[in-house]
């Protein structure tokens, strides 16, 4: 039988118990501590009737309550679903509701979540980060028939979709020995910076269960809006390597000019799209290092290939393809193409998905044959370096958070008097990119701009929601049909 991922973590723990495992709120919590609070968390969701196969929501920051929680599920043999908790539309209880959920925690910082949450149908109790898991009255849930099923991820997709991503035990395992195996210089000695937050999956995989699967110590942020507190934790808990997200490296070295270098950072990886000019000079100036890029996807359970060290950069690329993966570039009728050819990224492997959540039809659009459609247009050279050339989803950096134009996309498309719309990102300094919508409208209306401002405000959360609207009389498209985004945003 195989191993699961609390095991591994568990027996970390039990191996070093007094060893550091967390730095959070300015002090070191070591692995045995961890250890206790999972097996608290463990007994609080036995006494709220939580068995396994059902699935347990966490509206929570990155946070030791976080981590013990996801043990604790994983040991009852149960699967945990983040969801961002300053979600609004669609909602945080709508996401829980389509899954199915037990139950929710929710962070005490926002406890008015809890009654929203149990108005929508979905018990909800709250805790400090720093807590265990309270006990909770839950809800009778449907058991999974896969029982190997770690975590769910929400994910947008091409159309807007929202789906849920079941990736397991066997594919995290998978994609961290294959992470560990491309970056031989990681090791137990290090600290990592786990910043990005931890529903989205990258920093769920790499930023939290990587370090403590691994043995290596993290430094927890429940939030990156402070630069100065991220840089002090960086400081003084000795942070060796940072994984982050463009925009939390333009926050982080934009704001302050006069950063003291820090000599222990030996590594900063980047990925979910481009450095803003002067950032990776920054990085250099500030931490010694070159930025390191990757690339991935929720379904390939969030990394796809990485850039192992400065001396294997190439510019250009996103990182090397990983071990665990095979990768294939095909056309529109998907036959393969040579290496350094323009076409579709297809991948398979033991980190990939199976399929969606209870998605029906929808597995068959895009798994195929053990093969998965990430409908990327993409290049790959010779050594397996890959170029995304045409990205097929659209992510906007809000503020910090991944916020999917396809998902806005489809909001302003149900609107009756619109009858084409495209949203791109528009950079603004530090903070990241605002929304702005290109409207095409239908026959016959008299919508202006500042309607469909309001329209989407009263839709989406103040942070997804398009800052500003140009309508157009059409979109901009290549010969297949594609929207040029790239004009767009220059418009």
């Amino acid at each position: 039988m195989e191993k699961k991922l609390d095991e591994i973590i568990l027996h970390a723990c039990a191996t070093s118990p007094t060893e550091p495992c967390l730095w959070w709120r300015g002090a070191w919590w070591s692995r045995g501590t961890l250890n206790d609070m999972a097996l608290e968390c463990e007994a609080n969701l036995i006494k709220s009737g939580f068995t396994a196969k059902q699935r347990l929501g966490l509206a929570l920051p990155n946070s030791p309550l976080f981590l013990a929680a996801c043990i604790a599920a994983w040991r009852l043999g149960g699967t945990v679903v983040p969801v961002n908790p300053q979600l609004k539309y669609p909602s945080a209880p709508e996401y829980l509701k389509s899954v199915d959920v037990f139950g929710a925690i929710v962070s005490r910082e926002i406890a008015g979540m809890v009654d929203f949450m149990q108005s929508s149908g979905i018990p909800a109790a709250s805790a400090d980060p720093g807590d265990a898991a309270p006990i909770m009255q839950g809800r009778s849930a449907a058991p999974d028939p896969d029982s190997d099923t770690a975590v769910l991820f929400h994910t947008a997709g091409v159309g807007g979709d929202v789906k849920a991503v079941p990736i397991t035990h066997r594919n995290i395992i998978s994609l961290l020995t294959a992470v560990m195996d491309a970056i031989p210089t990681m090791n137990e000695d290090d600290v990592v910076l786990n910043a990005i937050p931890n529903y989205h999956s990258l920093g769920f995989v790499v930023g939290g269960v990587m370090p403590l699967a691994a043995g290596i110590s993290q430094v927890l942020l429940p939030s990156f809006a402070s630069p100065k507190t991220a840089l002090s934790a960086i400081r003084a808990a000795g942070v060796t390597i940072i994984p982050a997200l463009p925009v939390m490296l333009s926050m982080l070295l934009s704001g302050e000019r006069n950063i003291t270098p820090m000599s222990k950072v030996k590594m900063v990886f980047y990925g979910g799209g481009e450095l803003m000019p002067g950032i990776a000079e920054r990085v250099r100036e500030v931490f010694g290092v070159a930025s390191l890029e990757g690339y991935g996807l929720t379904e390939a359970s969030s990394v796809l290939a990485v850039t192992p060290s400065e001396k294997a950069i190439k510019p250009g690329t996103s990182g090397k393809i990983l071990s665990c993966f095979d990768a294939r570039v095909c056309d529109k009728e998907g036959t393969s193409l040579p290496c350094d050819t323009d076409g579709r990224l297809w991948i398979r492997g033991d980190a990939l998905a199976k399929g969606y959540y209870r998605a029906g039809d929808t597995l068959a659009e895009r798994f195929r044959d053990e093969w998965f459609d990430t409908q990327d247009i993409v290049r790959i050279d010779s050594d397996g370096y890959i170029t995304i050339v045409s990205p097929a989803v659209d992510v906007i950096m809000a503020g910090g958070v991944p916020v999917y134009a396809g998902e806005i996309e489809a909001m302003l498309k149900m609107h009756p008097e619109i009858d084409e719309a495209a949203v791109v990102g528009i950079p603004r300094g530090i903070k990241g990119e605002l929304t702005r919508a290109f409207i095409v409208l239908k026959e016959g209306s008299a919508l202006r701009p500042k309607d469909i401002v309001m329209y989407g405000r009263s839709k989406l959360p103040n942070y997804k929601a398009p800052r500003s609207v140009k309508i157009l009389r059409e979109l901009p498209r290549d010969n297949l049909g594609k929207v040029l985004k790239k004009e767009l945003r220059s418009a």
